[in-house]
């Protein structure tokens, strides 16, 4: 596999934190880890599957997947090739009207979220496009039009429990972060899931795993890297590790093909 990352244009950093471009030269099963926030993919070449108890489920060529707490298991043939523009905490909520919550655990076909001419004007940019820079262009016009039709003011609330969730996600405690923002812990979860697409706890369990995902080295202690990610013990950090891939840690990061 290829992967090519591009940082998003300044209009659109607010909301999008990359853009990535993939292309699978050999037919890939791999395991997806969870992301923090919402994923727009477009595919230009080939096809992907997402693989459950052993069947394989067509995925949308043109789709925004929200966040979930489990890794997904995808099969690439050779010759696939997609963008796709990973949005910050609340970032897609610039774009898309629905509460993104409703999203939680699901991919979904783009054409029932946007207008259907302007996704069949982008996939058709994207096959014209010579080169990845050209097609991360037509992403970006796509996700620029989108946003020129949404009057969306944010929530500046939760991007304050946003900001203090990613400094250190381990030390989440929603009462005293709801009480220091003068919220209750009810409205704060509300406006959180609407706007981020998940609850402040789940998003905190996505971000201390990824962390420890991506601090693994050969010859690391699994000890030490549950405490550096802020794991209560080596249990909790194989319970959790156990509960959002289907596997120990040690197998998974030692055996598995996945995409962090």
């Amino acid at each position: 596999m290829q992967l090519h990352r591009f940082a998003p244009s300044e209009p659109l950093a607010p909301f999008v934190r990359v853009f990535e471009v993939l292309e699978t030269d050999a037919p890939m099963l791999r395991s997806l880890v969870p992301e923090p926030g919402l994923i727009l993919a477009f595919r230009y070449a080939g096809s992907a599957s997402l693989v459950e108890g052993g069947v394989a489920h067509r995925v949308p060529d043109r789709a925004l997947t929200g966040v979930r707490r489990t890794a997904r298991r995808m099969f690439t043939p050779a010759g696939g090739g997609l963008v796709l523009a990973k949005f910050r905490g609340a970032g897609a909520g610039a774009f898309f009207d629905l509460p993104l919550h409703h999203l939680f655990g699901e991919t979904v076909d783009l054409a029932a979220l946007a207008d259907p001419g302007a996704i069949r004007a982008t996939a058709d940019r994207l096959g014209a496009a010579r080169d990845h820079q050209a097609r991360v262009a037509a992403v970006e016009a796509f996700l620029l039009a989108l946003r020129t039709r949404r009057a969306w003011p944010g929530d500046p609330l939760v991007d304050a429990a946003l900001r203090s969730l990613k400094t250190d996600p381990a030390a989440l405690r929603v009462g005293a972060l709801a009480r220091q923002l003068g919220l209750s812990v009810d409205s704060l979860e509300k406006r959180f899931r609407r706007v981020a697409g998940a609850s402040p706890k789940q998003l905190a369990a996505i971000l201390r795993l990824r962390r420890a995902i991506a601090a693994h080295r050969p010859g690391l202690s699994l000890t030490r890297l549950a405490q550096d990610a802020g794991y209560y013990d080596q249990p909790h950090f194989i319970r959790q590790v156990v509960a959002a891939v289907g596997e120990p840690p040690k197998a998974f990061l030692e055996g598995a093909e996945y995409c962090l």
